[in-house]
């Protein structure tokens, strides 16, 4: 599932992002650009965080943005940024971000499967480490790739 998401169309390396807000805005640009998403999601994702604390850091160094799937989903999509710097979510535990996805899912069974996608890819410290360091997009997919065929084996 994960590859057919992440494309080099979808991810983005080295983001300059100023906050934390500014970091969701550029993570979800893809899926803006490839139409998954309205422009009120990003905004709605703003506000989740905004009237329900930093809950996205979901890990040290990760964060996965995401609302509602009324809330301006089109369609199933997923995207992928790697910050230049770090930025403060405001979640102690797992602050400095500097891996943000972004989760467009049309109902909440497809919500919990690219979780638990991302939640195995993200497992390997490894292959997490080699997505923060790749320069060149063929780095990250083929990553996922290797991730999606180990969850898969």
């Amino acid at each position: 599932m994960l590859t057919s998401l992440l494309t080099k169309e979808t991810i983005a390396l080295n983001v300059e992002a100023e906050d934390w807000m500014d970091a969701i805005r550029k993570s979800a640009q893809p899926l803006l650009a490839n139409g998954s998403i309205e422009p009120r999601y990003i905004d709605n994702m703003i506000q989740a965080v905004k009237d329900l604390g930093p809950y996205i850091a979901i890990a040290p160094g990760v964060a996965i943005a995401h609302a509602k799937p009324e809330q301006g989903v089109v369609r199933m999509g997923m995207s992928l940024a790697t910050l230049k710097h770090p930025v403060s979510f405001g979640n102690t535990a797992n602050d400095p971000i500097r891996l943000v996805l972004t989760l467009a899912a049309q109902d909440h069974d497809a919500h919990l499967n690219a979780m638990g996608d991302m939640v195995e890819l993200l497992g390997s410290p490894d292959r997490f480490q080699r997505i923060l360091d790749a320069r060149q997009l063929d780095e990250v997919c083929a990553c996922l790739k290797e991730g999606e065929q180990e969850a898969n084996a």
